[in-house]
Order: C-alpha cells, then sequence, then structure tokens
C-alpha cells in the first residue's frame, strides 16, 4: 500500500481552491436569485435586487484575496508563541470591543458599526480560538519533552497537574470567551465555538481522566456562578427568552399540544418547512420561489436553503450537499496527512468550523433540531461571515501546503 513520505514538497492545493471558488459561486448565484425581493424593500436610496449579493461579492473577492496569501504562510508561522497567545487576545479584544462599543440590532448586541457598514467581531473568533488551542497544546507538548514541566509525585497530583496544564486552562479561556459570546446574547455562535473548542481538544490528545476530573472541577463552579449571576440579575434571563420560545416552537411543530405558542411565532419555521417541501424533484425554477416574497422573513440568512430547493428541488439540494461534502472530504484528506498534533489539530479545528455551521444549519432546515440562527457557509448573506470563512479556508490551504506529508512513490505490501 502507499506510505507517506518525511515531508511533503510545498505546493498549493489547487483542487482545493477550485473547489472553494466552485462552492463560493454557486453561493453567490443563490443569494443573488433568493435576495432580490428583500434587497427591493430597503429605502429608495439602496432599493436594488443586486443590494445583498453586491455587498456580498465585496467581503468575497477581498476574503478569496486574503486566502491566496495565507496559503503561502508556513504552519509554523501559527506555531510561533507570538501567533497562538495573540490569537487569543484578539478574541479577547473582539467579544470586549463588542461590548464597549457594540450596536445593538433586534435585541442583540453583536455589531460594530465601521462607517455604514456594521460587522460581527465574533466570527473571526472561531479560527482564532482554534489558533490558540492549536498552539498551547503543541507548546505543552514541546515544553514537556524538554523536561520543563514536571509531574509530581503521588496518582492524585499528578491527576491534577495533568488536568490542569492540560484540559482547564485551555478550555477555561476559551469558556470565558464563549460565555462574553453567549451574552450578546449570539447563542449560536456560543454553540459553534464550543463545539470547534471541543473537537479541537479531542485531538490535542487530552486523556479522557483529564477531561472527566476537569467536568467534576468547572461544571459546578460555572453553574454556581451563572445562578448567582442571574439571582442578583434576573432580568437578564430576559436576553434570552428567543431561546425558549425556539424551544417551544419545536415541540409544537412534533405534536406537542399543549405548548403555548402564537401563529407569528410559528410562521417562521412552517413556512421555510411549506417551502423545502414544495419543491418536488426539480423545483420551481431558480429565482421563482413564492416564499421568499416575506413568507419566510430574512430569506437570504437562516432558511436561505429551504428557499433554494423550493426553486431547484430536490436535485438542486443534493448537488449542494454534494459540493459540501466534496470540499469537506478535500479537508479531512489534509488532516490524514498532517505531519504534526500542530498542524493535524490545526486542520481539524479549521474544517470543523464550516462543517458544524453547515450541520446545525441543515438540521434545523429539516426540522431535526429546534431553530439555532446559524448561517450556511458560502451561502447566506454575512460579509462578515463570509470573509472569517475565506481567512479560515486559508489556515486549512497553508496546512496543506506546508504541514503534510508527503504520499510516497511506489507502494509496498504490509
Amino acid at each position: 500500500m502507499s506510505q507517506l513520505s518525511k515531508a511533503a514538497p510545498r505546493r498549493t492545493n489547487v483542487p482545493m481552491i477550485l473547489m472553494i471558488f466552485a462552492v463560493v459561486m454557486f453561493g453567490l448565484i443563490i443569494l443573488y436569485s433568493v435576495s432580490g425581493p428583500a434587497g427591493y424593500a430597503k429605502p429608495a436610496e439602496e432599493r436594488s435586487s443586486m443590494f445583498y449579493v453586491g455587498r456580498q461579492i465585496v467581503f468575497t473577492v477581498f476574503g478569496l484575496i486574503l486566502m491566496l496569501i495565507i496559503n503561502f504562510f508556513p504552519v509554523n508561522f501559527f506555531k510561533s508563541k507570538f501567533i497562538w497567545m495573540g490569537s487569543y487576545a484578539l478574541s479577547m479584544g473582539a467579544v470586549l470591543s463588542v461590548i464597549a462599543f457594540g450596536k445593538t440590532i433586534n435585541g442583540a448586541k453583536r455589531w460594530i458599526l465601521i462607517g455604514s457598514t456594521t460587522v460581527q467581531p465574533t466570527e473571526f473568533i472561531k479560527f482564532l480560538l482554534v489558533i490558540f488551542v492549536a498552539g498551547y497544546s503543541a507548546w505543552i507538548k514541546d515544553i514537556r519533552k524538554k523536561g520543563k514541566l514536571k509531574e509530581p509525585s503521588g496518582t492524585l497530583a499528578k491527576l491534577l497537574h495533568e488536568t490542569f496544564f492540560t484540559f482547564l486552562i485551555p478550555v477555561g479561556l476559551a469558556g470565558v470567551i464563549d460565555i462574553f459570546i453567549a451574552a450578546q446574547p449570539h447563542m449560536s455562535c456560543a454553540l459553534i465555538v464550543a463545539a470547534v473548542v471541543f473537537l479541537s481538544m479531542v485531538n490535542a490528545g487530552v486523556r479522557l481522566r483529564a477531561w472527566i476530573t476537569g467536568a467534576i472541577i468547572a461544571v459546578p463552579i460555572a453553574v454556581l456562578a451563572l445562578g448567582i449571576y442571574f439571582a442578583q440579575n434576573p432580568e437578564k434571563l430576559d436576553n434570552f427568552s428567543h431561546v425558549f420560545t425556539r424551544l417551544r416552537v419545536f415541540s409544537a411543530v412534533h405534536g406537542d399540544d399543549d405548548v403555548d405558542v402564537s401563529e407569528d411565532e410559528m410562521r417562521q419555521v412552517t413556512n421555510a418547512h411549506n417551502a423545502l417541501g414544495s419543491g418536488g424533484m426539480w423545483g420551481r425554477g431558480l429565482g421563482n420561489s413564492r416564499a421568499k416574497y416575506n413568507y419566510v422573513s430574512e430569506a437570504q440568512n437562516d432558511y436561505i436553503f429551504s428557499i433554494y430547493v423550493e426553486e431547484t428541488g430536490f436535485v438542486g439540494g443534493s448537488l449542494l450537499i454534494l459540493l459540501y461534502m466534496t470540499m469537506f472530504a478535500m479537508c479531512f484528506i489534509v488532516v490524514l496527512r498532517s505531519d504534526s498534533d500542530f498542524s493535524r489539530i490545526l486542520a481539524v479545528g479549521c474544517t470543523a468550523i464550516p462543517m458544524v455551521q453547515f450541520l446545525l444549519n441543515i438540521a434545523v432546515e429539516l426540522q431535526v433540531i429546534p431553530a439555532t440562527g446559524v448561517t450556511l457557509p458560502f451561502v447566506s448573506y454575512g460579509g462578515t461571515a463570509q470573509l472569517a470563512l475565506l481567512i479560515n479556508y486559508g489556515i486549512i490551504l497553508a496546512v496543506s501546503r506546508s504541514g503534510t506529508l508527503a504520499i510516497a512513490k511506489g507502494t509496498s505490501e504490509d
């Protein structure tokens, strides 16, 4: 069977770049088809069927340029202590900037106004925390190998020592930022960050005993702290009323007649599901959706997949899912060929970001889970999200180019 050589030649992963281009272009076409009515509903000075897709193109072009530049960064650049520590500092700065200067829209304080454009700093936190976790984990292993972090004697002391350095420090620091994100409130982003950090930590090789011990220590502290906070500030629970509403709607959709929900609260989910099912095999035709005419509000965001399937049917939906699966498969190949723990953690974490978003969005559209507010990567409208995703893929390309093993020529028998 084929063997992997010690070092891979530094070559840009052209097939992955072409696949990303394909998904991005496909997404822009879908966004243009879906967002036209919403664009015409804007004030007169902004009214245009190109309103949303025009803005998305600007962020896309800038993001693609950054992606191609980051592709040439050596993996060891991200492994530098200055970079991974700086990534955490930037993450903390991002959430604090929202607290200090954030703009509140629809009851959530997630955006910063720069000129006439709103940006979501938390979108960048996803890959910044991946860099932090990968860098910290590699650093801990490195100083252990050098004998600079000696374990104490005694079984319990060793367990606590291991738990503190391999689990509590990285998870605790990431958890602080995630709590700030949840408090905006931005539960969908907090959920994605938690999932991505979890997958990164799993691939960092943290032992099960450290997970269990860390959970025993951290969970009671977190529950107690939150209990005290909400007991002193009960009005803060109102910030999460939309979460409870989504849970009630989900229960009602699945046949719980005892749940108290209004028709207006049900409208978005019901109409999106009807749109998803009305496309049939081939759909109504690109641009011919009915649901996008305000039957599904903000059709260009959370429920864009339902509108797209209404227009292109089962065939179109399957094609889009196939494109995603191909793109993720290419990322998994990079993970499997990673030449170090650091490269693997970095590739896994950055792959998990769009993949978790994709799975959550599709699961909501199919009514498998309650609504989360998670958008569809590269398809839903969101300039900051588009830019962050393309930077994220630039990191995966960098790992592919300089952090993987080469496949040796020839074969050998087991």
